[in-house]
């Protein structure tokens, strides 16, 4: 224990974020770690500073965001371990994906080529933050010490939408279907086209499907062309994180969001922070059967769990556009659970806590 700790005082902690080429930290650095301990409810008990590299910062913790950098590799990780310990410093890896199941990886890069710096920082960790049982799960193998510490929405960036029984629209003209993720759901996405293809048909002119991300390759693009599809963008300042969630949960009014899930190792291992999220914009989700939503939603009390086939998909949306009444119920359930647990100022505490016990 450093002698900081031993009289009482704050802990210190410098996090190394993940960043890509023009430098900035990536959006689940922001969710995950510069967010929670900027947050007053753990900047009054802990001192954290934030940077690309460690300088020899004088601190009790230097949590690793994940692969660090854009153009990280081995020779990198292990130079960067050497020099934390040489200031006989604690090392807190922060993950929250399951590199080891990875289908593809989002740059150039195969992911044969960011496994061993993954492994490295595995094991070498003093302490390894995770953000799901089942990640934890997947990498006790490789490091016994892990803590599980749910992704929280801050909800200084979160416009409030707390909607009653007079929004309920009995006439409502238009239905409006949402889907917002990175721009790595293709796949995911392909699941449910068949359901949604058929909704259109059954209800034209009705249904409009918007999209936030979500969709990278030009043939998903081709075989949503005969869809009511209409992409949405932030403008440019505003797709970083803080300001894309300002922008988000101020800007779009979506009836339904849908979150599918192909099932395999990797996406188990995921988080259910898209409920977060479409909680936080009022929308009633619907979300894949999996490991990444069981544990959060109660089906059709605060969301809508559906089996990945085309026929539960469809019977999901034909209900939720059906019956305006089950959907309100479902967006009040989930705006209850999202800002009495899931948000930092309800759960920032959590970090002072295990912050504390690593020092």
């Amino acid at each position: 224990m450093s002698d900081s700790n031993r009289s009482g005082k704050r802990p210190r902690v410098h996090v190394i974020y993940e960043y890509g080429q023009d430098y900035r930290p990536y959006s689940s650095s922001f969710l995950r770690l510069i967010r929670p301990l900027t947050h007053p409810m753990a900047q009054s008990h802990v001192d954290a500073t934030f940077g690309l590299d460690y300088n020899g910062e004088p601190v009790d913790l230097v949590i690793i965001d994940r692969l660090w950098r854009y153009d990280v590799s081995l020779p990198l990780v292990q130079e960067l371990v050497n020099r934390i310990r040489l200031k006989g410093i604690r090392i807190v890896y922060a993950l929250d994906d399951n590199y080891f199941d990875l289908p593809f990886f989002e740059d150039s890069r195969p992911v044969s080529e960011i496994l061993p710096v993954v492994s490295f920082l595995l094991h070498q960790a003093d302490v390894v933050l995770v953000t799901t049982p089942a990640l934890r799960q997947r990498l006790l193998e490789y490091n016994p010490n892990i803590h599980i510490l749910p992704n929280q929405l801050d909800e200084r960036l979160l416009v409030p939408r707390f909607p009653s029984d007079r929004d309920l629209r009995m006439d409502q003209k238009r239905i409006v279907i949402g889907y917002m993720g990175t721009f790595t759901h293709d796949r995911d996405f392909m699941l449910v086209l068949p359901a949604l293809k058929s909704i259109h048909q059954r209800y034209p002119g009705q249904i409009e499907f918007q999209i936030v991300g979500v969709v990278n390759k030009e043939q998903t693009k081709q075989e949503l062309q005969e869809l009511p599809v209409r992409y949405v963008y932030p403008r440019h300042e505003e797709h970083e994180y803080p300001l894309f969630m300002l922008w988000f949960t101020g800007h779009i009014h979506w009836d339904i969001g849908i979150s599918p899930v192909v099932n395999t190792p990797f996406n188990d291992c995921k988080s259910d922070i898209k409920f977060l999220d479409y909680a936080s914009i009022g929308a009633a989700g619907i979300y894949s059967s999996s490991p990444a939503y069981s544990a959060t939603v109660h089906h059709r009390q605060n969301g809508w769990l559906a089996e990945n086939t085309p026929a539960a998909w469809e019977e999901a949306l034909e209900t939720l556009i059906y019956d305006p009444a089950l959907r309100l119920n479902l967006i009040q359930d989930a705006g209850r659970y999202l800002y009495t647990q899931r948000t930092l100022a309800q759960r920032g505490t959590d970090w002072v806590a295990l912050l504390k016990s690593l020092c």
